[in-house]
């Protein structure tokens, strides 16, 4: 069937011309709709943290509107997605985000263009090789993941390296999520590190606060907010990015396998790094 296609793109700086595709929309009048997005790679740590703010919010408003065309015509409340709806949202969002002129595609679906497309105009998973993976970095990724592209804020809702004291035993933890959903932790490990006797006593460290945890909860302080107690089953996870250095490649492994270990016996939920943040993604606000 023939349908259409559109690029959305994320345009910082108009004057100068820089932009990044972040999406593509493909759909038919009359028929079906649907939309992809990544915006990972279009972070910014200076004055266009509000541009991406709003971008996140813009994103999150448009994936509901593509998902609910199917009863925005029947309920009347919503004019159904169409070509020239399509042009108009395209003429308020001139700046900061932009579409393409549509293009035709042969497709048996809206999903299938989008699926078929997405990947050679859209997705940019190499783009995080650009760098060696530490813990630093890491823990930038995910706090800009989630601040710049999620919607949370920190010191309101996210709270960067909170305190953990369970006892005489202290610690920390990368990240503390609140929500009314319940709380959640959140810590990162690099595995392709310099110094391997640093990461295990640190790993070990931190596993065995985690233990302590699981038996008894902690209070967390969250800096300038006030302290908070955390159940002893308060959802744990872990990012991680895998070894792969072939420097004392042996000790390496035994680390990762003997932390992988640890974290069964916690009940510490464990994915690799780029799939822990596509599934924050899948969950918020990647695909419809």
């Amino acid at each position: 069937m023939n349908y259409h296609y559109w690029i959305i793109r994320f345009v910082p700086n108009v004057a100068r011309g820089e932009f990044s595709n972040i999406g593509i929309l493909s759909g038919r009048d009359g028929g079906d709709w649907a939309v992809g997005f990544d915006p990972r790679f279009t972070r910014s740590h200076g004055a266009l943290s509000s541009d991406l703010r709003e971008l996140s919010s813009w994103i999150r408003w448009f994936q509901k509107r593509v998902s609910s065309h199917a009863t925005a015509s029947l309920d009347g409340d919503l004019p159904a997605i169409s070509s020239g709806w399509i042009g108009h949202v395209a003429s308020r969002q001139a700046n900061t985000v932009q579409f393409s002129s549509p293009a035709p595609i042969e497709s048996e679906s809206a999903r299938d263009a989008v699926n078929l497309l997405f990947p050679h105009l859209v997705e940019r998973e190499s783009a995080r090789r650009r760098r060696t993976l530490d813990r630093r970095a890491l823990r930038a990724d995910v706090r800009d993941l989630f601040t710049h592209e999620l919607g949370y804020r920190v010191g309101s809702d996210l709270f960067v390296q909170p305190r953990a004291s369970i006892g005489k035993q202290r610690g920390a933890f990368d990240l503390l999520r609140t929500s009314l959903g319940g709380d959640r932790l959140t810590n990162v490990w690099a595995f392709n590190v310099a110094t391997l006797e640093n990461l295990e006593r640190d790993i070990q460290s931190w596993n065995f606060l985690v233990s302590r945890l699981r038996s008894d909860g902690a209070t967390v302080s969250r800096h300038d907010a006030a302290a908070i107690h955390v159940a002893a089953d308060v959802p744990i996870e872990v990012a991680y990015d895998a070894p792969t250095s072939t420097r004392e490649a042996a000790w390496r492994s035994d680390i990762f396998e003997a932390a992988r270990e640890a974290w069964s016996l916690n009940d510490v939920a464990v994915l690799p790094f780029d799939d822990y943040l596509r599934n924050q993604h899948d969950s918020d606000l990647f695909t419809v």
